[in-house]
């Protein structure tokens, strides 16, 4: 396998071939949840393009079409076969673009929506299809002929040649993330190292050479392989260290389509202020952007730097210390009843104090508490700081269920599966650096704080980027009152020794549900700060209250409070003429006394941005195909506004 250094700038300018034409092809993956995501694909591709592309309503069109019709053989290699493959069955089936040549590092290293691109070139000059990518700076020589020739240059980079009526050149890239999603099946799957080998292998090869396989369905049970999970429908979510952190995250390649449509650049600074398990901020250091991360829960913050720091970490070391590990676990939980003598020798069993509140305390099992005290007392005793947090994230994702329901054999089990699974996220990125791809990290700088004062809270990591504010700002904040940050995850907090009393964190949570009953005043004697928000949220508060949802009312009346001084903290840090893009559920529904009240959640918080002076740019509305029938929020608002200067 050749391996390629990427994530270096993209030079938008035209090269030294810039007089010679050549027509791009993006291929939609298959595995796009629905149409809605669509707009999102189109504004990746302008953002890094710099131009509007055409729309591909079925690749057969472009196949019977000049330039690219020459390609298509009845005979010998089939070049038609690879490009039909698998193709995203809805409105449309990509879009093209006719430039000048280009340097297409960062579509390889960045596309998000694509499963693959071609680039055509009309011309016998290598130097002119050089200019496409350093991978084909190793082609020294190509043959012409009337049939196709195919040239295999790395995993992830195909040339084709044919001469019928004039020469020409084809060019078929794999976006990087096309490469690396088969990590969530395999971080899943893998039991063993030599499974995990053996399926990062089968993985990588399938996208060059199974372009004739067939498919075995969801509903198979036998002889399922890795090929059959990756050509499925389901979009994987929690590829490489994603699959780090608890339930519930934001959509990885709906992040990484924005901060390409934003058009953000090697090096400069990207911020969430409400980064959650990090899902922006490790898509912007895979995309070599430095970023910041704030969250009030100290879990999350936790969660998402262990997830940036595991990208640079040599998984042969993290395996010893990973079976070491579970080995003194195993000694420790036997050595009370089986072998006193040598529980002296080894200084067993290694107990940690776990202190959870009495209120906490009701239907935890006394044998369970002592397993995961035990547990942690072990992963205190390692060396390294950071392994140590890796290691309790692993016991933070089922400690409920841990601590109420698990015997101490079910949690030890529990515990080493979810930690070789945690492995193998960090082990399928080792490799892929080794053997497919060095990709340059961007930084990352993870802080817990109140987003209420946001510059104070940053004011360390801005020093250390020798900045003075943030090149853009993606973020996702709360659902309004939908999930309850805190109390999700409290036995996680208590167990790690992230809090001393969780109601202290409530000062910091953004339209907490436990907020002051007599704030309902705010909302029926229409107070200053409550005249301050906009029409729409007055409108809906009003219309709870009367419905007779007070409780409810005042829960939003404060989130909207919140949102309205979090949008004032975001725009003092961000840099002028600069993005601010908000993720945020489109509506919420609260049943009142006589009727289903909507809140549009979406329009409210684009009506805030516009009262802080951010300019309101446009909106992108993506339907959530599992969300949905789950029966949560079913669609996320994309709002985007600029600073002005």
């Amino acid at each position: 396998m050749i391996k390629e250094t990427l994530n270096k700038p993209l030079d938008s300018t035209a090269t030294n071939s810039s007089n010679v034409e050549a027509h791009y092809y993006f291929k939609l993956k298959h595995d796009i949840q629905n149409d809605s995501e669509l707009p999102l694909a189109k504004e990746e591709i302008e953002g890094l393009m710099e131009m509007s592309p055409e729309l591909i309503e079925n690749f057969v069109d472009v196949l019977c079409r000049d330039p690219l019709n020459d390609f298509v053989s009845f005979k010998g290699f089939r070049v038609q076969d690879i490009i039909t493959r698998q193709p995203y069955c809805g409105a449309l089936q990509g879009y093209q673009v006719k430039t000048e040549i280009r340097n297409c590092l960062n579509l390889v290293s960045r596309l998000a929506y694509f499963r693959d691109f071609y680039v055509l070139v009309t011309s016998d000059k290598l130097e002119h299809v050089k200019a496409l990518h350093p991978v084909l700076g190793k082609v020294e020589k190509v043959a012409f002929r009337d049939e196709t020739s195919t040239y295999d240059l790395s995993p992830f980079a195909q040339l084709f040649t044919i001469k019928k009526t004039y020469p020409k050149v084809l060019v078929r890239f794999i976006p990087m993330h096309v490469l690396y999603e088969p990590s969530h099946y395999v971080a899943r799957l893998a039991r063993k190292v030599s499974q995990a080998d053996r399926m990062f292998e089968n993985s990588i090869a399938h996208f060059k050479e199974n372009f004739k396989r067939p498919f075995s369905s969801a509903s198979s049970r036998w002889f399922k392989t890795i090929e059959d999970f990756i050509d499925a429908r389901d979009a994987p979510q929690l590829y490489l260290t994603h699959f780090i952190g608890v339930k519930g995250k934001f959509f990885p390649r709906m992040v990484k389509a924005i901060i390409n449509s934003i058009k953000l650049t090697r090096r400069q600074l990207l911020l969430d202020p409400f980064c959650g398990s990090g899902t922006m901020n490790l898509e912007a250091v895979l995309n070599g952007i430095d970023t910041i991360g704030v969250d009030m829960q100290p879990l999350f913050t936790q969660i998402t730097k262990i997830k940036i720091l595991s990208l640079r970490w040599d998984a042969e070391w993290l395996k010893k210390q990973i079976e070491g590990l579970l080995r003194d676990i195993r000694y420790s939980m036997d050595s009370s009843t089986k072998n006193e003598s040598l529980s002296k020798f080894l200084h067993l069993p290694k107990i940690a104090e776990v202190s959870l509140p009495n209120s906490l305390m009701r239907g935890v099992r006394e044998d369970s508490l002592h397993c995961i005290k035990v547990i942690k007392g072990c992963i205190k005793s390692l060396e390294d700081d950071d392994l140590q947090d890796f290691c309790e994230l692993a016991l933070a994702y089922w400690i409920r269920s841990m601590l109420k329901k698990q015997s101490p054999e079910k949690i030890v089990q529990t515990y080493s599966d979810r930690l070789w699974s945690m492995f193998y996220s960090v082990y399928y990125f080792w490799r892929f650096q080794k053997e497919i791809s060095n990709i340059e990290l961007g930084e990352a700088r993870i802080c817990t704080g109140d987003i209420k004062n946001l510059r104070s809270v940053i004011a360390e990591e801005l020093e250390y980027f020798g900045r003075e504010d943030v090149d853009a700002i993606i973020t996702s904040p709360p659902y309004g009152t939908a999930i309850d940050y805190i109390g999700e995850h409290v036995y996680a907090l208590y167990v790690l020794d992230l809090i001393k009393d969780h109601l202290d964190l409530d000062k910091m949570h953004i339209g907490s549900p436990r907020v002051n009953s007599t704030l309902v005043q705010n909302i029926t004697k229409r107070s200053d700060e409550f005249l301050s928000l906009p029409d729409s949220a007055q409108s809906i508060l009003l219309k709870m209250v009367k419905g007779g949802r007070k409780s409810k009312a005042t829960a939003f009346y404060r989130y909207f409070i919140d949102i309205y001084d979090s949008f004032k903290q975001m725009s003092d840090v961000l840099a002028s003429n600069k993005f601010l893009v908000m993720v945020i559920g489109r509506q919420q529904i609260v049943k009142l006394d006589s009727e289903i009240a909507v809140i549009e959640l979406g329009k409210i918080m684009e009506d805030i941005g516009k009262s802080v002076e951010l300019k309101y740019i446009n909106s992108i509305d993506v339907g959530l195909r599992k969300a949905s029938m789950r029966g949560a929020i079913p669609t996320e608002h994309i709002i985007f506004f600029k600073k002005a200067h």
